[in-house]
């Protein structure tokens, strides 16, 4: 099952990046997470490890909540500066 997540976040990060990249520069922050997550449940589904549990876990959340952090941030700047325009 591993596999289809793998080839779905894949499949969303090509499509973020090839048909909406000029929409803003925060959809290549998060293709490129996307192709990270896809890279992440592919290794998974090969290394002797459990990448989804424990301290591999913990890792995987911190950056997913960096790249949240960094994308609200961002969106919230934009969101500030489109209203005083």
């Amino acid at each position: 099952m591993g596999f289809v997540y793998s080839a779905a976040w894949l499949l969303i990060a090509i499509i973020l990046f090839v048909r909406f990249r000029k929409e803003s520069k925060i959809v290549i922050l998060i293709s490129i997470y996307f192709l990270f997550l896809g890279c992440w449940w592919f290794a998974n589904e090969f290394v002797e490890v459990d990448l989804l549990h424990g301290t591999y876990a913990w890792i995987l959340r911190f950056i997913s909540v960096a790249v949240i952090a960094v994308c609200g941030i961002f969106y919230y700047l934009k969101m500030r500066k489109d209203k005083s325009n």
